[in-house]
């Protein structure tokens, strides 16, 4: 296996600083979308639905810029060093193209959510899906994390 070059260790640690902001994100937008009630067909809580779009904006508007970084530097990298590390360098980036889908499909059902015609079910529905979402995003930077310390030692 070929060795990272010096500025590998000094990219993995400004990934690992990035991760950690986005985990305070995901737990505000967690806590957001659990507080999300609907009573009767009446939206009782538009504040943290607003909160919820607003950690869904700042991700679709931070994360472009995190996954393009992450790819051509730590993963392009590690690409190169053995075919198994090529792999997940490969999954990883199938991972981001899953999550941008998946966080613009919430961010959709969010800003649109004053619309609904069944509201109980659409609240539901986005639970279901940040929910999904946001444990998605743990798990891949668990594992980008795990990989990446692993090549450090």
């Amino acid at each position: 296996m070929a060795s990272p070059d010096p500025r590998f260790h000094e990219e993995t640690r400004g990934i690992h600083n990035e991760h950690e902001e986005l985990v305070g994100q995901l737990d505000q937008l967690d806590e957001a979308l659990e507080q999300i009630t609907c009573y009767a067909e009446i939206f009782t809580d538009l504040a943290t639905a607003n909160q919820a779009i607003s950690r869904g904006k700042w991700m679709a508007e931070w994360l472009p810029q995190h996954y393009a970084r992450e790819e051509t530097t730590v993963l392009e990298t590690i690409a190169r060093m053995s075919p198994e590390l090529a792999s997940f360098a490969r999954e990883m980036n199938r991972q981001h193209d899953e999550m941008r889908v998946r966080l613009e499909s919430l961010r959709d059902h969010l800003a649109h959510l004053n619309e609904s015609r069944d509201l109980e079910s659409d609240v539901e529905t986005i639970k279901q899906e940040g929910s999904y979402l946001t444990r998605m995003m743990r798990l891949h930077m668990a594992a980008e994390e795990k990989k990446l310390s692993s090549l450090e030692n």
